[in-house]
């Protein structure tokens, strides 16, 4: 369990490390992975701007599902009777972005406290909340957001990101749907360039 969470954090940390250099040397990058891409400047710029779309649409979605999930975390202690609700929602929010804990790392303290303090009936109502709601919706509202910018279905969103998270840890969470939709990019291309083949050419006059 303590190698598998190592492991975790190792990934994590890596997908902020590569974050930061794409961040700062992004152009340069940028114009050197443009040159040893083999098509036509318009297709090049095309697949780049599907590529970008998609990263955007991702990082949106993190933080939008981050925000929701503070704000549910936050409302939920409000009623519950925690003080200082809005701040632990906040908390909860910038905890959701870890892969391990998550927002249980502010909701499972405060049912304890509830537990400590003999108030077994909202300790169970917010330990469910943040269990079955707080706990899950990302599985699903990330996907829907990133699917609503990135002009790519939800399920393929949804395969991309089980997928990358398989395939590379926690970094495919950014990888996943950045390789579906250049894999769909580059498909949607060939089939483009292939129907462009086939069409007839015009009678010269």
């Amino acid at each position: 369990m303590f190698i598998g969470a190592l492991g975790t954090i190792t990934s994590f940390s890596i997908m902020l490390f590569m974050l930061f250099f794409i961040l700062r040397d992004g152009s340069v990058m940028l114009g050197y992975s443009k040159a040893l891409v083999p098509l036509s400047d318009e297709r090049t710029d095309q697949l780049f701007n599907r590529i970008a779309d998609v990263i955007h649409a991702v990082v949106f979605g993190t933080i939008v599902t981050a925000l929701i999930q503070g704000a549910l975390t936050g409302l939920a202690l409000a009623v519950v009777g925690i003080p200082a609700p809005v701040v632990f929602g906040v908390l909860a929010a910038i905890f959701s972005l870890l892969p391990i804990g998550g927002t249980a790392i502010v909701w499972l303290p405060a049912c304890l406290y509830l537990l400590a303090s003999n108030q077994w009936g909202a300790a169970i109502g917010l330990g469910l909340w943040g269990m079955l709601l707080v706990g899950t919706i990302d599985n699903f509202l990330r996907p829907l957001l990133v699917s609503s910018r990135g002009h790519v279905g939800t399920l393929m969103v949804f395969i991309g990101v089980l997928g990358g998270v398989t395939a590379f840890g926690v970094v495919g969470l950014l990888l996943g749907p950045v390789i579906l939709a250049l894999s769909i990019a580059l498909l949607r291309f060939t089939r483009e360039q292939r129907e462009a083949e086939s069409q007839p050419l015009p009678p010269s006059s």
